[in-house]
Order: structure tokens, then sequence, then C-alpha cells
């Protein structure tokens, strides 16, 4: 699969929210990405998460980066903040408070990272590329349909660079 990315800036108010979640789900459906709705529900759903975070917890204006290369789909969101996302325990009727366990169960992994002016929040969503295998069967690699990864903070620093969409 050819690599595509794109990079742009919204404002942090909550139509930029939703004008950069619809522009991220159209951006990657005209790369041919996949058909599955599955997928672009993961993305939008994640995407917005990603943002409001940003919208919430930092204020101003805010860097969208997303890329597709070999199978894997990296949207990555900066702000100015340097405060780290920190999870926290919602009660059953709280409106706020899963979104980094949302991010975390919907991607294969994600991470956050210091910047020169901030931080930078992303997440790592798979690409269909066909049929999911039967229950209870494994994928090519041996591992389960579902599986999720878990990476350390060396890996985080080392995943990093190597989706690193921009210099």
């Amino acid at each position: 699969m050819p690599h595509n990315q794109v990079r742009f800036t919204v404002e942090a108010t909550p139509a930029a929210v939703h004008g950069a979640r619809h522009r991220i789900s159209t951006t990657v459906r005209s790369w041919g990405a996949s058909s599955d709705d599955e997928l672009f529900s993961r993305l939008e759903l994640v995407a917005s998460e990603l943002l409001t975070n940003g919208l919430q917890h930092a204020g101003g204006p805010m860097t969208v980066e997303v890329s597709l290369e070999h199978g894997f789909l990296v949207i990555a969101v900066l702000d100015g903040s340097r405060n780290l996302p920190q999870p926290s325990a919602a009660a059953v009727d709280d409106e706020r408070g899963r979104g980094l366990l949302l991010i975390e169960t919907l991607c294969l992994f994600q991470g956050v990272e210091h910047t020169d002016s901030g931080k930078r929040c992303w997440a790592v969503l798979p690409v269909s590329t066909g049929r999911a295998p039967a229950a209870g069967r494994s994928t090519q690699d041996g591992s389960a349909p579902d599986a999720r990864w878990s990476v350390t903070a060396a890996g985080e620093r080392l995943l990093s660079n190597l989706f690193e969409i921009c210099p």
C-alpha cells in the first residue's frame, strides 16, 4: 500500500474538532484504505478523543498528523501543553474521563511524547486488508485477531521515531 500523509492545524474549538474528525475520515477514505465501516468508526472516535483531550486540557491551536503506511494508520495530535494525559477513574454517570481508555481499547498501541513546543499524542490502528479470521483462529503472524500490543517507554520512543511524519 503506498505511503499517504496529511498534516493540518485546527483551532481548539468544538466545531474545529468536528470538522477535523470529518476531514481525517474523508482523507483516509480518499486514500482507498478500506471500505470497512468499523475501521472508520474507530478512526473517528480515536480522532475525536485525541482532539477533544487537546481542546479540554491544552487549548490553543492543535496540529493533526495522519499517515497510512504498511497497513497501519497513525493519527497524532500535537498541542502546546507539556502536561501529559493522565487516566482517570470515571464513575458510571460521568460524562468525561474515558477518552484514554477508549483510545487504548480501539488501537493497537498509542503513546505520548514531549515536543519542543508541547506534546504529541498518537495512536495506531490496523487497516483492514481483508476478512478477519473466524473466531478462535489466529492471523498469519500467529496472533489472535483482536490482540493488543504492549510497548515499553523505550519502545514508544522507537515507534514514535519510526512513525514520525514530519521532522
